[in-house]
């Protein structure tokens, strides 16, 4: 496996007077990650996320912990039906009977019936979990006695499994997410997204198998730190204090992103190399709010 790329770092002295002073550090890192061998014998290795479903697949000429799964096509406006590609290109639907619990699969061209779509014949690398781009910008302000930092983080050209949304669209006795209802297919024509809902069905929304439906960029900035202070100084020398300087700081303020989970930086896998990039239920990075001083003596 090789790892290449650059990294650029540049810092500004954009005004430098005894009153007022801000500066500029802004760093742009590239990455380009590709495993170029397995063992003998080995063609892919799968990871799989909690036991519950297989995420990732690690492959010779990709980045490593690719996302892996059924690419989809939306959904067939006649029916109502989620639209799958099988490894030919052939397109298929699938459809569940509520009724008697079964379900069938169809040619989308000819209604003929149809092999079902699965991930081990006909997934597919969906995106790769690793920026290609990725730094930071932060500025630092000092005017007079108040002082305030602002620091920005970007990450770009990466995917994001959204397997939190998959169990949300999950039709059976569970919970949906509030806009599955109004925005599913209800009559011929209807474009959208979400499929019919069936009392059920847990494939066309991807709950059995990663679909591409559940894949999305996670591109993103961050207002990471923002901290503002005050210093007071000669402050009751008789104590022997030289200055003290009260201040408060916002870790993880507000973050730009159309990623439509919780937080396209979140892993459900922690750091494991083989699982990036999944986002099955997990707690986004909390905001936290802190208060304090500095005392120079």
């Amino acid at each position: 496996m090789f790892n290449t790329g650059f990294e650029f770092t540049v810092t500004s002295y954009n005004i430098n007077k005894k009153e007022f002073q801000w500066n500029t550090t802004f760093n742009f890192s590239t990455l380009k990650n590709e495993v170029t061998k397995l063992a003998p014998g080995i063609t892919d290795i799968i990871g799989t996320t909690a036991s519950l479903e297989q995420t990732n697949r690690t492959l010779v000429g990709y980045p490593i912990g690719m996302i892996f799964g059924v690419e989809t096509r939306g959904v067939d406006p006649d029916e109502g039906k989620r639209i799958f590609v099988k490894a030919d290109g052939t397109l298929v639907t699938y459809q569940h009977r509520a009724a008697t619990g079964h379900f069938n699969w169809e040619d989308l061209e000819s209604g003929a019936l149809a092999t079902a779509a699965n991930v081990a014949a006909d997934g597919k690398p969906l995106g790769s979990p690793i920026p290609k781009f990725y730094g930071g910008i932060d500025n630092n302000f000092v005017i007079g006695k108040f002082d305030f930092s602002l620091g920005l983080t970007y990450a770009l050209d990466f995917y994001v499994y959204n397997g939190s949304k998959a169990g949300l669209r999950d039709q059976r006795y569970w919970n949906n997410v509030s806009n599955v209802y109004p925005d599913s297919w209800k009559n011929p024509g209807d474009i959208t997204n979400i499929p019919r809902v069936i009392y059920g069905d847990n494939i066309s929304n991807g709950s059995s198998m990663v679909i591409s439906e559940n894949v999305e960029k996670g591109d993103y900035m961050k207002v990471r730190n923002f901290n503002f202070g005050y210093t007071f100084k000669n402050f009751l020398p008789s104590l022997g204090f030289q200055s003290i300087r009260v201040y408060t700081q916002i870790f993880n303020a507000y973050v730009l992103t159309k990623y439509s989970g919780s937080d396209p930086e979140v892993s459900s896998n922690g750091n494991a190399n083989l699982t990036p990039g999944v986002d099955r239920n997990t707690a986004p990075q909390a905001r936290s709010y802190t208060f304090g001083l500095n005392i120079n003596f």
